[in-house]
């Protein structure tokens, strides 16, 4: 069995490949696919397919049930997203989207179909069974990973358009919730309240520089410049669970690098806390280095997201005079105290590392609505003292 690969633009390859002879006709059936990405992920691809066929596993585009491709775009898209992200979508796949649709043909599946499915979600179907519709918010993720999926068969031509198309302004609106944050004084009984403590460390890079979860885990001594009072956050730790659970160091949301200038207080208490961490280390015949976590446990190994977050929400039901917080909620709580400050938004946004100040501006509408009021203040008082 062999195939053949042509490109069609870049980024775009066209795979062919033999099923053998049609006994009906007596004719050599060629199978015609499209796969998006690099020459080594469509010779990837054409070795899959044609394995399928030497084993006899191959399913035919045209008879392929939705539940059958679903699967197969799982096991595509493993190499080409990040492993949480492959976590996430598998988790909709599984429970959501193959138990109602895994028999239908994926060339049958209308708009109708997808209907009906949307439906049920909003009458029922959430995972841990108890009665009511399903979240907005969740029925969103739902379909974003149903959309995306039915997009690569049709760039792989085995169906002519995408049918969740339709539904593009028919989605389920999304209340937004009143954020939750801490104000000032309540920042600083919190830091009280665990200064030594694990937790003390990413909780002071939270509300301090208003680091994600991940970032402060990530963060090594080596990216910390005592002299310039800055913090250069170029990783993140991601933890995915469930049978093959593990932790790995990636780059930053969006893929961004930043470098945080760091308040004075910041500086001081991290200098402490480095050499408080050289002598535990030093004490288990361990070296502090530049590679050294500043979060790290008292062995110098990785904190799990996962458990500073167990750790966070039980420290939070312990304090019953503190809103119930959740740790990415101090990053928030950065990002509202710079604003009402009167600090510009571009330099929030770059703090926070988002990818437009727009996006920041929208998150934070509630705080720039109170700078509106405060402004307004400002113009009536000039003008009220030129009037005068």
């Amino acid at each position: 069995m062999s195939g053949h690969i042509r490109q069609r633009s870049p980024g775009s390859f066209e795979l062919r490949y033999s099923l053998g002879v049609d006994p009906a006709t007596g004719k050599r059936k060629v199978v015609t696919t499209t796969v998006k990405g690099s020459r080594k992920d469509a010779e990837r691809e054409l070795r899959r397919l044609l394995r399928t066929v030497d084993t006899g596993e191959h399913v035919d585009p045209t008879k392929m049930t939705v539940g059958q491709f679903l699967t197969i775009w799982l096991d595509t898209v493993k190499n080409e997203v990040a492993p949480r992200s492959h976590e996430r979508y598998s988790s909709i796949v599984l429970q959501h989207l193959i138990p109602a649709l895994r028999n239908l043909h994926l060339v049958k599946l209308t708009p109708t179909h997808i209907q009906s499915f949307y439906n049920a979600l909003a009458i029922g179907g959430r995972a841990d069974c108890k009665s009511g519709p399903l979240a907005p918010r969740s029925r969103r993720q739902i379909h974003r990973v149903l959309s995306e999926a039915l997009c690569r068969a049709v760039a792989q031509q085995v169906i002519a358009r995408n049918p969740c198309d339709v539904f593009k302004r028919r989605l389920p609106k999304v209340e937004r919730k009143e954020m939750s944050v801490l104000s000032g004084p309540q920042s600083q009984v919190l830091l009280d309240a665990v200064r030594g403590d694990a937790l003390y460390t990413p909780i002071l890079l939270a509300l301090s520089c208003g680091l994600r979860r991940g970032e402060a885990l990530a963060l090594r001594w080596r990216n910390v410049d005592f002299e310039r009072r800055t913090v250069l956050i170029a990783e993140s730790l991601e933890q995915t669970t469930g049978k093959r659970a593990s932790l790995r160091f990636k780059p930053p949301k969006s893929d961004r690098t930043r470098r945080i200038i760091l308040p004075t207080f910041a500086v001081d208490e991290l200098r402490r806390l480095k050499r408080e961490q050289a002598e535990m280390l030093l004490k288990l015949g361990v070296r502090q280095n530049g590679d050294t976590l500043a979060c790290a446990r008292s062995d110098g190994e990785p904190t799990t997201p996962v458990a500073l977050t167990h750790s966070f929400t039980r420290l939070i039901k312990s304090m019953p005079d503190l809103p119930r917080v959740r740790f990415h909620d101090l990053r928030h709580t950065h990002a509202t105290q710079l604003l009402l400050a009167g600090v510009h938004p571009k330099v929030a946004q770059e703090r926070l590392g988002h990818s437009t100040i727009t996006l920041t501006l929208d998150l934070y509408s509630h705080v720039t609505e109170t700078m509106q009021e405060d402004a307004a203040d400002k113009i009536d008082a000039a003008f009220r003292g030129q009037t005068q």
